[in-house]
């Protein structure tokens, strides 16, 4: 991943990003010298250079000329901890009660947003999870299936004979799986495709489809136990 991408994340603006490296690469510099390197404007550097400075992220050191001075690695990681912790704090605190939905079903779309919502899900399973899905996928969540495994039943349909640990069942299906199907609590599902260009899954709560996609997962149970004897 791109640091300004990282940056981005944390707030700071493209050009401050961009400020931002530069102080860090060359140390202390005027805000003169920064549009020398950087190619942007001393208006839109001196603008960048002062946000920075309100934000903690750089420091001036005084002298003939004045020059900025970003703050070290360690600083900005222990600042960064301290304002993510407030955020999850106030999160706690203050997200809205909201109605329960009734949409029948929800779209998502993009490969990090459906891997996600998909880890979220595991995270939150209370007592079953049921997935069918490829042996590398099963490996995108192994994390988070081990995390949950001491109190949920984990059971897994997949083409290759897998061991993540004593807790969670893999039952081998010997074909390729088409797509990625997981039941979690018996009160909703997931289903789509994790294909990286094109991802996106289908969430739902409706009774019907739970129940449809929980007979089928049994229906593959029986047919791998017919095979098996």
């Amino acid at each position: 991943m791109n640091f300004n991408n990282t940056l981005h994340k944390l707030g700071f603006t493209p050009i401050e990003a961009t400020v931002f490296i530069t102080l860090c690469k060359h140390g202390s510099l005027t805000g003169y010298e920064v549009a020398k390197l950087t190619g942007i404007s001393r208006s839109n550097v001196y603008a960048a250079l002062y946000s920075l400075h309100e934000k903690g992220k750089c420091q001036l050191s005084e002298g003939e000329t004045t020059k900025y001075v970003a703050i070290s690695k360690e600083e900005l990681l222990l600042s960064t901890q301290r304002e993510m912790s407030k955020t999850i704090e106030e999160i706690e605190r203050f997200f809205p009660n909201s109605i329960e939905s009734q949409e029948p079903y929800v779209t998502i779309r993009g490969y990090t947003n459906v891997l996600d919502k998909i880890k979220n899900s595991i995270a939150l399973c209370k007592s079953h999870l049921y997935l069918l899905c490829s042996a590398d996928t099963v490996n995108l969540f192994k994390e988070e299936l081990i995390a949950i495994s001491h109190r949920c039943r984990i059971r897994i349909i997949c083409e290759k004979d897998l061991f993540i640990n004593d807790s969670i069942t893999i039952y081998n299906r010997q074909k390729d799986p088409i797509g990625f199907h997981m039941i979690i609590d018996t009160k909703s599902v997931i289903t789509g495709d994790l294909d990286l260009d094109h991802a996106q899954c289908l969430f739902s709560k409706n009774d019907s489809l739970v129940r449809l996609m929980r007979e089928s997962f049994v229906t593959e149970l029986e047919m791998i136990a017919l095979k098996v004897h």
